[in-house]
Formats: C-alpha cells, structure tokens, sequence
C-alpha cells in the first residue's frame, strides 16, 4: 500500500471518530456499570386488618416488585408497584396468627436489583374484640329500689305516655316513653324518653328531662333505679341514660309504680309492661308481689292477669269525665291508669 491510501484511511478513520465519539462507548458503559440497587427495608407493620410494608427509594428505579412469602416458605411474588417514588405497599390478603416476611426488587425496564433475602417479618394477628360492657340489669345495677321492665306504648289524640314511676306521698321520679302534640319545642308531636323529678307537689317543685327521642308501637327494654342516697338513674336496652338526684327519695319508702295516661278528653292509651322485676333493697326473683289499681279516669282499665306468671300489665282506655279545657297538666290527677306494686 503505498503512503497515498494509508494517507486516505487515516483520514477516514479521523473522521469517523468525530461523527462517532470515543467517550459514547464509554458512557454506554458507564450505564450497564450503574446497576440498580437493592432497595434497604425499613418496616412490616399492621395497620387495622392489613400490613403495611415500607422501603427506602433506589436510586435509577421506575418501579418495585415486591415479594412475600409464609412461615418457612418460599418468596412469590405479590405485586408490582409502579414509580420510582413508591415507597410502600399495603397486603391486604393477611391473616391473623400467621407470620408473613416481605421483601423488594426494584425495576427499570427489563433490568432488576438483588434483593434482602431475609426480609422483613411480622406476625400478624388482629387483637380480640374488647366484650361489649354487660348491660345494667336489676341484679347488677346498685339500688334501694328498682323496677326493670319492657315497654310498647300506642295510642291515639294528642298524647299519651308509659311510665315507670317510684313515688313517696309527696315527692316522685318516673321514666318513660310520651308522645306530645303540644310539647313545647323542640319536642312538639314527638314521641321521647322523658323523666319527670318531682321534688314536690307544689309549684315549680318539678323538672323535666327530654333524654331522646323513640319510637311508638316498639318495645324497649326501660330501667328506673332509685340509690340510697336519692340518686335516680335512668337506662334504656342496658345503657345509663340520664342520672338526676331527688333528695326527698333519699333515705326512705318508696313505692313501686307503672302508669299509663293520656293527655285530654278522647285521647287513648294503651301502655304494655313486660317481663316486669322489682327490688325493695334486695332483688329476689322469687318474690311474690302483689298488685293494687289506681284507675283516676274512668276510661282506664289495667289487665294484670298475666303479672303473677309472665309479668305483664297492660293498661288502656280512652280519656272520660273530665271537660274540653282540662288536659294532664291542668288535671294530671283524672287521666291515668295506675298499678302499684305492694
């Protein structure tokens, strides 16, 4: 070859460099040098009735392939997470008293990093369910005196309520179920829980509690119990409802009542009591008590035929005898039905 071709090569060659430059082999090496790295794992833990699983970022990454695996068992594959962002994952797919371990690979496109063999691991188990508080009952719940009873009120007019009441000549507490056309608000035509604490009879000498609002034609499971100390408390279906204190209840007799009244004339009630119990100081259930009517309206009548067996009373009627202008708080004396407990 003479030096006019090696000449014209050398050219050639000098000029191919310049369209092609070294340092971009060296860059292509440079990227398959800069492998993805395992990403470092930071935590398993549960989170209500799932685990969550979290890891640190690695650097290159457009996503995470995450892995699990039970017991001694083998890793599989769980799920992929897309993002080089993504730092975390949720398995939903748990268990409780299983023993789960989780680990991580991150991607960029056909390219994976190694991964911790050893993972993270969790037991997880859901803590038991706390037990529901015991419902307060006759035989739970402290008192001097006690009735416990289910209640369904109905009725027809402008009102009528169910009553479980403790009365002294002069002073009282009941608890009940009422409906009121003509309560005042926000109460108006609305069927409540309402205690009456009578201190006296005398003028002003009572308050009233709207505790919240029921149902008609449902049954519901009502305690009134009175403390030594006068304290009165008030549960529904189990629940403590409302306490009020009546210091003339405190330390002394009560009697142990359950009514059933309507508002004004042509009004009708009709108040069933169920699976009634009693306390005087101490619950017995084999008490035997006995029953004595104070129908103040002539239209009222009290069916205690089922008490001695099944604790049933039921007290109805229509609202008699008394004029256009008298309702129960004008003539509260003339409107009911009674039944005291002896």
């Amino acid at each position: 070859m003479n030096r006019k071709s090696i000449k014209k090569i050398m050219l050639f060659l000098l000029a191919f460099m310049l369209v092609f430059p070294v340092y971009s082999f060296g860059k292509a090496e440079q990227v398959q040098a800069a492998a993805l790295k395992a990403p470092k794992l930071v935590s398993a833990v549960r989170v209500n009735n799932s685990v969550k699983f979290t890891w640190k970022k690695s650097s290159g990454a457009s996503g995470y392939y995450v892995y699990r695996k039970t017991g001694s068992g083998s890793w599989k594959k769980l799920a992929t997470v897309k993002g080089g962002s993504k730092t975390s994952y949720t398995d939903k797919k748990v268990v409780s008293g299983t023993t789960y371990s989780y680990t991580v690979r991150a991607y960029k496109g056909k390219k994976t990093s190694s991964y911790n063999k050893t993972g993270k691991k969790i037991l997880y188990k859901v803590p038991a369910a706390k037990p529901a508080p015991a419902k307060a009952t006759i035989e739970n719940t402290t008192s001097a005196y006690t009735i416990e009873t289910d209640v369904n009120l109905s009725g027809s007019g402008t009102g009528y309520h169910a009553k479980l009441v403790a009365v002294t000549p002069t002073s009282a507490i009941s608890f009940g179920i009422q409906y009121d056309a003509y309560a005042r608000a926000p109460y108006t035509g609305k069927t409540m829980f309402m205690i009456e604490n009578i201190r006296s009879n005398n003028p002003g000498g009572q308050d009233y509690y709207w505790v919240k609002e029921g149902a008609r034609k449902k049954t519901y499971h009502l305690m009134l119990a009175v403390e030594k100390n006068g304290t009165c408390k008030c549960y529904i279906d189990g629940k403590l409802v409302k306490s009020v204190k009546n210091k003339n209840l405190a330390n002394t007799t009560l009697a142990l009542r359950v009514e059933g009244s309507a508002r004004k004339k042509g009004d009708s009630v009709n108040a069933v009591f169920s699976n009634i119990k009693l306390k005087d100081h101490t619950y017995s259930a084999d008490k035997v008590w006995g029953t004595h009517a104070f129908l103040t309206n002539k239209g009222m009548k009290a069916d205690v035929s089922g008490f001695s067996t099944v604790g049933r009373i039921a007290i109805k009627g229509t609202v008699k005898g008394i004029s256009s202008s008298q309702d129960w708080d004008s003539a509260y004396d003339k409107v009911s039905g009674i039944i005291q407990f002896t």
